[in-house]
């Protein structure tokens, strides 16, 4: 086990102590999961990441499913996308304040994706030190609550493309694809594009928007609510 320099496990301590987190948190393990591995090849936050990410995926599943009990899978996977987005963990970690507590190799500067790989990470110890997640909900329902909120009264924030995506991943190495054409060119048309996604050569879904981007994400949300109880079973008949 890594011994902790003084002037290190006094940093953390403060740190803890500012974010209110418990006091009998395991420090040393703190400090491996706010080390990149560009500064220690063996002690890093890489495993710990990899719990850190399921776990957080599990907190703001609950999370979402409390607050929005009548929403359906397909929204509810849709904002979730968006509060585990490497973009979004990043601006919580410096919310969190946990920049100034990374540890990089020389001359390396850390980015957005590290700051969010370090906070998937520190979610992992709060986790082990319990095995549950009460304490990982305590630290982040409120963040979790706020940003849900916004991205569920903001459906252009809803990224129903990344939860297809997921959902197709999990059952077969083919993506889906997007078709997407203008129909009316008039700016700000709810309909001026219409877009289709298919999946595996089969139509499962078609949305309008003003934009190719939110046409899509209409299309994406239509086919994520056909497509996830149809996976495993025979596709539906071709669209003409």
């Amino acid at each position: 086990m890594t011994e902790l320099p003084l002037s290190r496990q006094q940093q953390l301590e403060r740190w803890v102590q500012t974010l209110r987190l418990p006091a009998s948190l395991d420090l040393t393990r703190l400090d491996q999961a706010l080390t990149h591995k560009s500064a220690d090849a063996r002690y890093n936050y890489e495993q710990l990441e990899l719990l850190g990410d399921a776990v957080l995926r599990l907190a703001a599943t609950e999370c979402l499913q409390e607050l929005f009990p009548e929403a359906s899978v397909g929204e509810l996977s849709a904002i979730r996308s968006v509060l585990i987005s490497d973009r979004s963990l990043a601006q919580l970690a410096q919310e969190l304040g946990l920049h100034p507590y990374l540890i990089v190799g020389p001359g390396m500067k850390a980015g957005p994706t590290h700051l969010a790989d370090a906070l998937e990470a520190v979610v992992a110890v709060l986790y082990l030190d319990t095995h549950s997640l009460e304490r990982v909900r305590a630290w982040l329902d409120d963040s979790l609550r706020q940003r849900a909120i916004a991205v569920h009264q903001d459906p252009t924030r809803q990224n129903y493309k990344v939860a297809l995506q997921e959902l197709t991943q999990a059952h077969s190495k083919a993506l889906p694809e997007y078709r997407t054409a203008e129909q009316r060119p008039a700016d700000g048309d709810p309909q001026r594009y219409q877009s289709t996604v298919w999946f595996r050569e089969t139509c499962w879904g078609t949305g309008y928007g003003p934009t190719k981007k939110q046409a899509e994400q209409a299309a994406a949300a239509v086919a994520y609510d056909r497509l996830r109880p149809a996976l495993g079973h025979d596709p539906p008949a071709k669209s003409p």
